[in-house]
């Protein structure tokens, strides 16, 4: 693949801006870079495996930092659940990837994402077991078959933090784990090229200073507006979601 200096200041922009909104919210990034990127001539087994090299990283950077603010133990149980939901949405990746189902999975994100945004700030769930089961194996199972993964963070959002540090490491944690499994996955099925590489490299700047200057940001804004911009990125990806299944019908 070519690399044009045009074409580097573009991955820049994008990864900057991508990785400025996961220094703000913790994660989102993929709804910018993904539809972002698709418009290159970058294919999607090109674009996913280079932002998991970046991804992964940081993902054990967030977590770790906020190692003290969240619950290791407490969230294990969660990624149990969803890898083994992961299971057999990757079972039924080769028989049930209708665009219609995937609009419907777009739908009822934003309508988690919309009673997310109009709940009253001191409505909080305390967390049930039977519901941490079924709503991260149902993210398992959505991220095997779609590759998105959201349901548990609308779960945590609702009962499992306090403040952003504990959102984040939980969040990151969960993400780091999940990371590293689809990383073992790529490298032992030769995904990973020099060209994957070479990109990951260049990435790397724009990402730098996206999550640098998205912290900054972010070190200035109240536990109120963290909330409402990570309840706003959820539902821009449902959005997304949808309007990718209702017009390039994939």
């Amino acid at each position: 693949m070519e690399i044009t200096i045009g074409f580097a200041l573009f991955l820049f922009v994008v990864q900057f801006c991508s990785y400025f909104v996961k220094g703000l919210a913790g994660f989102g990034d993929p709804l910018i870079s993904n539809p972002m990127l698709s418009l290159t001539t970058m294919q999607n087994n090109q674009i996913t495996p280079m932002n998991l090299l970046m991804n992964w990283p940081l993902n054990l950077y967030i977590a770790f930092k906020n190692r003290k603010a969240f619950s290791v133990k407490s969230t294990i149980p969660m990624i149990v659940c969803i890898l083994i939901g992961m299971i057999p949405g990757m079972l039924c990746l080769k028989y049930a990837t209708s665009w219609v189902l995937k609009a419907l999975l777009g739908l009822v994100i934003v309508i988690c994402g919309v009673e997310m945004l109009t709940r009253k700030q001191s409505t909080k769930s305390s967390g049930n077991l039977i519901v941490m089961i079924l709503v991260s194996i149902a993210s398992g199972f959505t991220a095997g078959l779609y590759g998105i993964n959201l349901f548990f963070v609308a779960y945590i959002e609702r009962t499992g933090y306090v403040n952003r540090n504990q959102f984040r490491g939980q969040m990151c944690f969960i993400f780091f784990i999940e990371n590293t499994i689809r990383l073992l996955i790529y490298i032992f099925t030769g995904f990973y090229t020099l060209d994957i590489i070479k990109l990951a490299l260049i990435s790397a700047v724009g990402v730098v200073f996206g999550m640098f200057f998205g912290s900054r940001v972010d070190s200035k804004l109240s536990e109120a507006a963290i909330k409402r911009i990570i309840t706003i990125v959820f539902i821009c990806a449902g959005l997304s979601t949808l309007v990718k299944a209702l017009v390039f019908k994939i």
